[in-house]
C-alpha cells in the first residue's frame, strides 16, 4: 500500500503543478486584459486548491506510515539531522509544502474577499506563483540526484 501510495502521490505532484501554472498564467491573462473575475478563473483556481490539498493528504499519509518521513526520525534519532536525505523528507520537504498549501489557501480565500475583479487575479497571482516556486524548489525530482543535491 505505502507503495503505491508513494507512486501516487509522486505521480499528482504533475497534475498539481500543471493546475497551478494554469491558474497563474489565467490570472496574468485576466490581469494584462482587464478581465472580469470570470467562474472558470474561480474554479480554476478553486481545483488548485483542493488538488494541492488531496496532495498533502497523500504526503502526510506517507509522512506517518512510510520510510521516509517520522518513522525514519524515530529510528535514526539524531543522526537524522545530519543525513541530508533523512533530513529532506523528515524536516524539509514536509515543512515547505505545509507552508506553500497554506499559501495557496489564503490566496484562494483573500481572492474570494476581494471586491475589485483585479485585486482578486492578483491575490491568486501572487500567492500561488509563491507556492508554485517553493514547491517546484522542494520536490526531490529524480533528475537531482545526479547533482548531489538531496542524496
Amino acid at each position: 500500500m505505502i507503495t503505491g501510495l508513494t507512486h501516487l502521490h509522486s505521480s499528482f505532484r504533475y497534475v498539481v503543478l500543471l493546475l497551478l501554472v494554469l491558474a497563474i498564467i489565467d490570472a496574468v491573462i485576466s490581469i494584462a486584459g482587464d478581465k472580469t473575475y470570470r467562474k472558470q478563473s474561480k474554479m480554476l483556481a478553486l481545483f488548485a486548491l483542493i488538488f494541492s490539498h488531496i496532495q498533502l493528504l497523500m504526503g502526510s499519509v506517507l509522512y506517518f506510515l512510510g520510510n521516509r518521513g517520522a518513522f525514519a526520525s524515530l529510528l535514526e534519532g539524531a543522526s537524522t539531522m545530519s543525513n541530508p536525505e533523512a533530513r529532506f523528507f523528515a524536516v524539509e520537504h514536509m515543512l515547505a509544502m505545509i507552508v506553500a498549501i497554506a499559501l495557496i489557501t489564503v490566496g484562494y480565500s483573500r481572492s474570494k474577499k476581494q471586491e475589485v475583479d483585479k485585486k482578486k487575479y492578483a491575490s491568486i497571482l501572487m500567492f500561488y506563483s509563491i507556492a508554485l516556486l517553493l514547491i517546484f524548489v522542494m520536490i526531490p525530482w529524480p533528475f537531482m540526484k545526479d547533482f548531489g543535491r538531496w542524496f
